[in-house]
């Protein structure tokens, strides 16, 4: 008897937690709880959409979320010159490998904002409506629980921008843990789907080590890109003349 009530109340909190707490839950157990400051290098290999590769960049990223600010420093090779994206609430900018300073287009500018959604940088931040979906089949040919997110605001993005027209992704779950991510990309003209092959942890926190995106056309999944952390820090003094 006992047995059976500690089952049904387990059930039952189960049930009462809802899809907020268990996405939650999810996210903090996948990426770690003590996000601050960090820095890394990755390798981005595109491919065509035969799976074939053609292009390979490299991204150094800077990241400040209590400070919303963001560097990206881009480039084909390691020693080639890089073009540097920055996005902190005061000014958004390109600035090109020539040294031209450009404004953000709107295809680039809605990409860089939706860096501050996903993955470990979106994990400080809640969302405003989050439904569970069911059960959903990924382009790799595994299962996936998926839960439906929005968000109407978030302190590191120009006010408005939300209220006006909201953050609406996915996330996918396997185990309890997340596993890949989609959103519709103004680059890609797509929804695009990441998924996470394997996290490494530092200092409290866990950072993906492999990744795969694919840009979802029709409802078929079209491999675009493979991903490779080459260098991670945690929480790096990040000078405020990297932002300007």
């Amino acid at each position: 008897m006992g047995r059976l009530f500690a089952l049904i109340l387990a059930f039952g909190l189960a049930l009462a937690q809802g899809p907020e707490a268990e996405l939650r839950e999810a996210l903090l157990r996948t990426f770690g709880s003590g996000w601050g400051a960090y820095a890394s290098l990755d390798q981005a290999v595109y491919l065509t959409p035969e799976g074939k590769e053609a292009e390979v960049l490299f991204t150094w990223t800077y990241a400040d979320p209590g400070a919303c600010r963001l560097r990206l420093e881009v480039a084909p090779s390691q020693e080639a010159p890089r073009a540097v994206l920055v996005y902190t609430p005061e000014r958004q900018f390109l600035r090109t490998p020539e040294g031209q300073t450009l404004p953000l287009d709107d295809r680039l500018l809605l990409e860089l904002l939706f860096t501050w959604q996903t993955g470990p940088l979106g994990v400080g931040f809640p969302y405003t409506r989050v439904e569970r979906e069911g059960e959903v089949d990924l382009p790799d040919g595994g299962r996936a629980l998926a839960y439906r997110v929005e968000r109407r605001e978030h302190r590191c993005l120009p006010k408005g921008v939300l209220e006006a027209s909201p953050f609406v992704g996915r996330i996918y779950l396997q185990e309890g843990r997340v596993v890949g991510e989609g959103y519709f990309s103004p680059v890609l003209g797509a929804e695009a789907l990441v998924l996470y092959r394997e996290l490494r942890e530092v200092d409290g926190v866990r950072y993906p080590v492999r990744l795969e995106t694919w840009a979802l056309v029709e409802g078929k999944g079209v491999p675009f890109a493979r991903g490779v952390n080459l260098e991670f820090r945690a929480g790096p003094a990040l000078g405020e003349e990297l932002f300007r």
